[in-house]
């Protein structure tokens, strides 16, 4: 993740995120992650209540997951302005900025609670209405680190309250899948087009 200033969030002079274990190698550091956030996540899709599926739901799953690793877990994004990635072909992402959060991710709640947490929907209508509140997540970029897990698992148990299940292994099993993944997010927050990640919610998609 490329910053164009001094990231409040990183050690000085690195770009290795402040941590509880005070780990200051990257790799070191994505290891740790791997094997912490893995473990609390097949936790935690055991234990997470239903609806409502709001703002508190959302931090709850972030702090649940990286709460053993990172200070800021639990925490909206702050003090970042807007946040590029840039992918390995070279494509920039740039996710929404920092001072906004508080009020983009309230209005996309509330519209979510509007559609009742889309129960009571088609598959096709629940891919479609899910890859967009996906895609209007994921642009917010609520955390400093951590989105698409967080998503993830908030989405999973989004389907779950409303009959279906979402089979993310599906698209962990094959390296094209999960570029195809990338970038039907991408497309949806650089474009507002969620059509393609509407397409790949649909593949793995099946009720319970």
């Amino acid at each position: 993740m490329k910053q164009a200033f001094s990231d409040p969030y990183c050690y000085p002079g690195t770009s290795v995120l402040r941590n509880l274990l005070h780990i200051t190698d990257s790799e070191l550091l994505e290891l740790a992650e791997m094997r912490i956030v893995g473990l609390r996540s097949d936790q935690l899709f055991a234990q997470l209540p239903g609806a409502p599926h709001d703002l508190s739901q959302l931090l709850l799953i972030h702090h649940t997951l990286f709460g053993k690793l990172y200070p800021f877990a639990g925490q909206l994004r702050v003090h970042t302005g807007r946040m590029t990635k840039v992918r390995a072909s070279g494509y920039a992402v740039v996710y929404g900025d920092s001072a906004f959060i508080s009020e983009q991710i309230d209005l996309l709640f509330r519209r979510l609670a509007a559609e009742n947490y889309l129960v009571n929907l088609s598959p096709q209508t629940f891919a479609e209405r899910t890859a967009h509140f996906y895609g209007e997540l994921d642009a917010v970029h609520p955390f400093r680190e951590g989105n698409s897990r967080t998503l993830r698992l908030f989405f999973s148990e989004l389907a779950r309250t409303a009959g279906y299940q979402l089979d993310w292994g599906i698209l962990a099993a094959e390296e094209r899948l999960r570029e195809q993944l990338f970038a039907a997010r991408d497309r949806a927050v650089m474009h507002g087009d969620s059509g393609p990640l509407a397409t790949i919610f649909a593949s793995i998609l099946s009720s319970h």
